[in-house]
């Protein structure tokens, strides 16, 4: 029994503790009552082993017990009276002196924007940070390419305009071109129509906006032809036909600000400090490595920041597989396409006063005359970016949508190569010319996008919603799962800035976020 020190004789009776078990636990338990500013507790330790239960304790722990062994009853079945300040000093020294907890772990797959913010999040919280990439760089579909002086953004770019001109094959409709405020009215009624009848079948983009001006008789009779042909503006931007796109989640996919041309490309956008992590922070990126493909990691979580068309080709695979949830929400999502043609000339031959050109095809109903099936390029809306305003150069960048983008990208690649692309574009860019009796300008380089061939992007750049996918299945998925250690991101894991660099890069944040709250950080 371990007596009381000095207790005041008028506190009462002392309070009897017995503890069962010498091990570290009921030491400590027993030193915690031995010292009560109080002096109120006297403390009985039994034993049932002829020792003390200390195969797990320390070495000065252990010193400590045989330096006191001598005054030890250690008989089996009797009570051990002494006093344990010493060995309970001996525990507490112990547990000063213990290893610090192993540093948390992550891995994370993709060294695009989405994967290098969550990088920079998880350091920041001193967890060592393993990033884990395919290509022999970083960036994924940021892809800044050097032409000269130049710096072309082959992936991710602004593409839109603010002083556009409009082109038809027969000649330039004007820059009050009404059918494309008629398309802009038409997206206004989809938000109505979404809110009137959220339960209402999903149509196409394309059967909708026609069905829209045949209710409209107020609408001149070129409006109701030319309407449908200005929606396929937003082709480039959704990365699909309007005749494959969904009418339910049309705004969904729409960027949701004003576009911003990033000048030096978007490579100007690199991380030279992931993290304001202690000194011991670690970060490896590991870019492509044969070697290295044949080694195995291991980590406390990770974070999938692969393109989405990468999880719908199943090119990596989950074992145990993902969650019924996961992989229903991947099948209701779709993934797009645009791609690009940078064409540099010797002079500039069309206007200099506007930023972006934008061709509408001929519609159906005035195709007697077209000559849209002999030249099949003036068969497809185009929104060209005139690059002279922004860097003097006389370069044009031609958005590609499908199908457009697969047939020429594909083309850039065979046999023909640059020429076979000028070929085929040659009609076009004859409509942009100021002075149509003068020959187009000798051409000075080209350059074609290959992200439709591109194993590691998914064949695509971005997603997208087609007539029967719901998006929201795939988002609340993600929500469902925001507790596990395994969490995606990128630019089709955000409902709010869909197919755009800024909605990756946030959802690398929340990805992050959630993978520190489930390895228990703050």
């Amino acid at each position: 029994m371990c007596p009381p020190t000095n207790r005041p004789a008028d506190d009462g009776p002392p309070i009897r503790v017995a503890i069962i078990g010498t091990g570290l636990a009921g030491l400590t338990t027993a030193h915690l009552l031995q010292n009560d500013d109080k002096n109120r507790y006297e403390v009985t330790l039994f034993e049932q082993a002829n020792g003390l239960s200390f195969d797990a304790a320390s070495v000065a722990v252990r010193n400590e017990v045989t330096r006191h062994k001598e005054n030890m009853s250690m008989a089996s079945d009797e009570w051990i009276t002494q006093s344990i300040q010493p060995i309970a000093n001996a525990v507490n020294n112990s547990e000063k002196d213990a290893a610090p907890a192993a540093r948390k772990r992550v891995i994370i797959v993709g060294a695009g924007i989405a994967g290098l913010r969550a990088a920079a999040v998880l350091l920041e919280k001193d967890i060592d940070v393993v990033v884990v990439e395919a290509r022999d760089r970083i960036g994924g579909r940021m892809l800044t390419a050097e032409v000269g002086k130049d710096k072309l953004d082959m992936g991710a770019a602004w593409m839109h305009g603010t002083c556009p001109l409009h082109f038809a094959e027969f000649g330039p409709p004007g820059s009050q071109f009404k059918a494309g405020n008629v398309a802009d009215e038409f997206l206004d009624y989809l938000s109505y129509w979404l809110q009137r009848e959220p339960d209402a079948p999903d149509v196409t983009a394309d059967e909708h906006i026609r069905k829209f001006v045949r209710q409209h008789e107020l609408l001149t009779e070129g409006e109701h032809v030319w309407a449908p042909e200005a929606l396929r503006l937003h082709e480039a931007t959704l990365g699909l036909r309007v005749e494959d796109i969904s009418s339910k989640f049309f705004l969904d996919m729409l960027p949701p600000e004003r576009d911003l041309y990033v000048k030096g490309g978007y490579r100007r956008i690199s991380i030279k400090r992931l993290g304001r992590g202690d000194a011991d922070s670690k970060l490896e990126i590991s870019l492509r490595d044969d070697e290295y493909a044949e080694s195995t990691l291991q980590a406390d979580a990770v974070i999938v920041t692969v393109p989405l068309g990468v999880l719908k080709a199943d090119t990596i695979s989950f074992e145990p597989i993902l969650p019924s949830h996961l992989l229903q929400g991947i099948s209701r999502i779709s993934y797009g396409a645009l791609g690009k043609v940078f064409f540099e000339f010797r002079e500039v031959f069309w206007s200099r006063h506007n930023d972006s050109l934008i061709y509408f095809p001929t519609p159906p109903e005035l195709a007697a005359d077209s000559e849209k099936n002999k030249n099949h390029v003036l068969g497809h809306c185009f929104l060209v970016t005139n690059l002279y305003m922004m860097t003097g150069t006389p370069r044009l960048c031609v958005l590609l949508a499908p199908p457009m983008v697969q047939e020429l990208e594909a083309m850039a690649a065979g046999l023909g190569g640059s020429q076979a692309v000028f070929d085929y574009f040659e009609p076009l860019l004859e409509v942009f010319r100021l002075e149509p009796l003068e020959p187009l300008p000798p051409v000075v380089d080209i350059k074609v996008t290959n992200w439709t061939t591109d194993e590691l992007a998914g064949f695509g750049t971005y997603s997208t919603a087609k007539v029967g996918d719901d998006p929201n299945i795939w988002w609340d998925a993600l929500d469902e799962e925001k507790g596990s250690k395994l969490q995606f991101a990128g630019e089709h894991c955000t409902s709010t800035a869909t197919g755009c660099v800024h909605g990756a890069f946030e959802s690398g944040e929340e990805a992050a976020k959630r993978v520190l709250s489930a390895l228990g950080q703050k």
